[in-house]
């Protein structure tokens, strides 16, 4: 017998449906007003802009600019300092137009745009791939709105839903077998290069011509970035990324927060965050697991979408900085998961449909990231995930 078993399937859309409204009710901890005033994240894109616009660019990585600057939108009592804006200085122009608005309806602005961004993504991967095309269009959406990531990527006003349209255009490009297309695609990311450069290094190893697509373009943004803050805020910038975890935001990024081998290893009992032996073997752990997808990436013989969800849950293992939003990017490989998740057969529910559950589990992310301060741990779940992948015999799909 095949075809759709009706409980599982029945389960699993009645789930995320469950999470979707769960976000909704979990993501509004502040109020309109906070809203309002600043609290979210996209503060700091509008700070960035705003320097610019106002003839401030050689400060734009001075905290105390920065601080001035926000306290002319922003009215957060808690904040003795500035929201810091620490991505490279291209990026601010994307955000110049927003100036043009006051910050509410800037932000209300960024948000539809994010809103469209992610309605593309769902309707372009299931045009694209087989298994997402017998899904149900609204369940794909359920999917992506339970996706606990996303909707506060969503709510905070970040950049990952443009990092991730990016993302998704980029497979879809590699997927068709146009890889300068992809790796021009990765390099208009590189807002966040931490999270770009390893993706493009393990596909490069498969498809060496991504890099006749990412080299030129990382070339023009990082002139664009030069010509805006000069070298001596090129410099700025480097010092500015060293030092904010601490002295300008204790605690934003600090191994607690961070979902990666970073995080999991330097919250080991009997390990100081700041040794040389938790840097030691972040680094050991960091080169084994890189090199583990790097040698499965390059046997060529899985498909396109199982070689850029491994690259992907790679690079968010290994990335210094990992924060609940940047796994945003795990959103094609939930999508794929849940795909499996619908067509099994029977009443049996597989290590696939239990990583639906976790991925999507919006409760386990407020606990862990709100309640303890503890958002750490959700590496198990990447490493068990990096795991199934790496184990899946080849050649193999996605889902595996």
């Amino acid at each position: 017998m095949t075809g759709f078993a009706p409980k599982p399937k029945f389960f699993i859309v009645v789930y995320v449906l469950a999470m979707s409204i769960c976000n909704l009710v979990a993501l509004p901890l502040q109020d309109l007003s906070h809203l309002r005033n600043g609290y979210q994240d996209f503060t700091i894109y509008y700070t960035s802009a705003l320097l610019l616009r106002h003839g401030q660019a050689s400060d734009l990585y001075n905290p105390v600019t920065q601080y001035q600057a926000q306290l002319r939108f922003t009215q957060v009592p808690l904040r003795q300092g500035p929201l810091p804006y620490n991505h490279p200085a291209f990026e601010a122009l994307l955000f110049l137009p927003f100036t043009l608005l006051e910050y509410w309806p800037a932000y209300l602005l960024w948000t539809a745009l994010n809103l469209i961004m992610l309605a593309v993504i769902v309707t372009t991967l299931k045009r694209q791939f087989p298994q997402l095309a017998a899904v149900p269009t609204v369940v794909l959406v359920l999917g992506s709105t339970a996706f606990f990531p996303v909707s506060f990527a969503l709510f905070e006003g970040q950049d990952l839903i443009l990092l991730l349209f990016l993302f998704v255009m980029a497979l879809i490009c590699l997927d068709r077998g146009h890889d300068a297309a992809t790796g021009a695609l990765l390099a208009g990311g590189l807002f966040r290069p931490h999270l770009i450069v390893p993706m493009v290094i393990l596909l490069a190893v498969r498809r060496w011509r991504v890099l006749l697509g990412f080299a030129p373009v990382a070339a023009v943004v990082t002139a664009i970035s030069v010509a805006i803050v000069g070298w001596r805020g090129s410099l700025d910038f480097v010092r500015f990324v060293l030092r904010v975890e601490e002295t300008v935001c204790p605690g934003c990024f600090g191994p607690q927060t961070v979902p990666n081998l970073r995080g999991l290893i330097q919250n080991l009992p009997g390990l100081s965050a700041s040794s040389r032996w938790a840097t030691l073997l972040i680094l050991a752990w960091s080169i084994v697991v890189f090199l583990l997808a790097l040698r499965r990436i390059r046997n060529g013989r899985d498909s396109i979408s199982f070689s850029f969800s491994l690259a992907t849950v790679t690079t968010l293992l290994i990335s210094f900085h990992a924060l609940l939003y940047d796994l945003s990017l795990l959103l094609p490989i939930v999508l794929f998961l849940l795909s499996r998740a619908l067509g099994i057969e029977g009443r049996k529910i597989g290590t696939g449909t239990i990583l639906v559950i976790l991925l999507s589990l919006t409760p386990l992310y407020v606990f862990l990231s709100f309640a303890m301060n503890r958002f750490f741990w959700f590496s198990l779940i990447l490493l068990w995930l990096y795991l199934r992948l790496v184990r899946t015999p080849a050649p193999a799909e996605v889902p595996a």
